[in-house]
């Protein structure tokens, strides 16, 4: 049995793309407010305060507290018996699958996910479906490995 946590690489990526859309956020606000600044006068200090600077205090907060504490306490555990996933936010979830149940896995190894983490494992058994996400890639081959060769066992009985 083997506790696989989920790879830091893709929390940096998703602080680069929700900077990069704040950052688009404020662009596209400006050349709105320009356009409005035409019309009506001493209008751009208002809607900055009111309107840009909540979109950054939720951005902020959702970067600092909600996506650390989701990389922090998701975990799988994997063995020949049973696959188990446990996370959540405020209310912990554990989801239990047993290796015999499942049917079929597909593995989504991107072509940079050495580099980004954004590796996933798609378990599929009758009626339900485990998707195990943000894996390095070693760990996203291991899994796969280790349930691929549960299920070429069951199928030579």
């Amino acid at each position: 049995m083997k506790i696989y946590k989920l790879s830091k690489r893709p929390l940096v990526l998703i602080y680069v793309l929700l900077g990069a859309i704040l950052l688009l956020i404020k662009f596209a606000l400006n050349l709105v407010l320009e356009l409005i600044d035409r019309f009506v006068p001493d209008y751009r200090g208002f809607a900055d305060y009111y309107v840009l600077l909540p979109v950054w205090v939720i951005a902020a907060l959702f970067a600092v507290l909600v996506l650390p504490f989701y990389f922090h306490k998701a975990q799988y555990t994997v063995s020949s018996k049973e696959i188990t996933a446990k996370g959540g936010l405020v209310i912990t979830s554990k989801q239990f699958m047993l290796t015999s149940a499942v049917k079929s896995v597909t593995s989504i190894l991107l072509p940079l996910g050495r580099l980004t983490g954004m590796n996933f494992i798609v378990l599929n058994a009758l009626g339900s479906r485990l998707v195990i996400p943000f894996l390095s890639r070693r760990d996203a081959e291991e899994i796969a490995e280790l349930v691929n060769n549960s299920i070429r066992s069951r199928g030579g009985k």
